[in-house]
């Protein structure tokens, strides 16, 4: 059957090929009036090609068919991160070192199975829910960002599944831990930091991204936050507790709060080189920064703080993840809350 003339065309070729059958469209001539071609795609099948060829008619964007992962990877992240916070940016970069295993593929020949394969092999190493959450959640949006360009017409990673996972206790700082980071916090500006994220229940990006214009003395109040809508900006009231570290920071040099020499600091400096280390030096068990968030929550708990004032403070989206994951057992409202504890 002869096709129209301008459709394109499928033939076989030659050799033994385990896909033999080309569809290919005629995209202009060149300046010797030589016509200038491009291939769709390789088929085991005549029908196939044809298929190919009929959709491509239907949606005939040229090269951009044939884009790689990678390649609309590079495009939406040189679109996005300008757009975002330091910590959300590397948060995707850190997924994408995951996922960047499948880049070199054609977005349009990519399926569910190429993600789940990741997916699975991340849980079989043991790395945690929230990790291979991120990388399913960045391969939607590239694939979103796809169908949007026409490129595909079908989302499959929201067909992926994640593994279930247990739910752990959540280990907090005890009342001993605790006592050991306020003495030490007298001397050492680190372990007033720690000081901080206790008190506050601030994530280390939140604390470090905050500047001093977020600081609020004379209503002792902090306005900071990042991750969900329900995080950002929020209103944090200031313990009594840290006041004197939060003064001692406002008057050190630097735009952000809290700075080494004047310089911003990175969560991963933050974490490898001073809290790590200062806990260590105190001889606390190797409790991770968020540990200082579940702590928090548990002595607002503790003090009979309620739910919903723990959850404006820590910033989570309704009330079932605060108390399914954090307690363990208007701003006055807030700040009597918070000085429960």
């Amino acid at each position: 059957m002869k096709l129209p003339n301008g459709y394109g065309s499928v033939y076989k070729l030659g050799g033994n090929r385990r896909r033999p059958w080309i569809a290919r469209k005629t995209t202009g001539w060149d300046e010797n009036g030589k016509q200038l071609y491009y291939t769709i795609g390789y088929y085991e099948t005549r029908k196939k090609a044809l298929d190919a060829l009929a959709e491509y008619n239907k949606n005939p964007i040229g090269d951009r068919l044939d884009i790689t992962l990678e390649k609309l990877y590079e495009e939406w992240s040189k679109s996005k991160f300008p757009k975002l916070t330091h910590s959300t940016a590397r948060g995707y970069k850190i997924a994408w070192n995951h996922l960047g295993i499948i880049g070199k593929y054609k977005v349009r020949d990519i399926k569910k199975n190429d993600i789940q394969k990741i997916i699975d092999k991340m849980y079989k190493k043991g790395l945690s829910k929230s990790s291979y959450h991120k990388v399913k959640l960045l391969a939607g949006m590239l694939l979103k960002e796809a169908m949007e360009q026409d490129i595909i017409n079908k989302n499959y990673a929201d067909f992926v599944e994640l593994p279930s996972e247990e739910k752990k206790e959540k280990k907090i700082f005890t009342d001993m831990d605790i006592k050991k980071i306020e003495e030490k916090a007298k001397e050492n500006e680190w372990a007033n930091t720690i000081l901080i994220l206790i008190y506050t229940g601030m994530r280390i990006g939140e604390l470090l991204e905050l500047t001093k214009f977020d600081i609020d003395l004379n209503n002792m109040l902090i306005k900071g936050g990042i991750k969900t809508d329900a995080g950002k900006n929020r209103i944090i009231p200031i313990h009594h507790k840290i006041k004197p570290y939060i003064e001692y920071w406002c008057n050190k040099t630097g735009e952000y709060l809290i700075t080494k020499d004047g310089n911003s600091i990175t969560t991963d400096y933050y974490r490898k080189y001073l809290y790590y280390p200062t806990i260590k030096e105190l001889g606390i068990r190797r409790l991770t920064p968020h540990s200082t968030r579940h702590t928090f929550a548990s002595l607002m708990d503790r003090a009979g703080a309620d739910t919903l004032s723990i959850q404006k403070i820590i910033g989570h989206a309704d009330y079932s993840t605060t108390a399914n994951i954090y307690t363990h057992t208007n701003i006055d409202k807030l700040k009597k809350a918070i000085e429960s504890i």
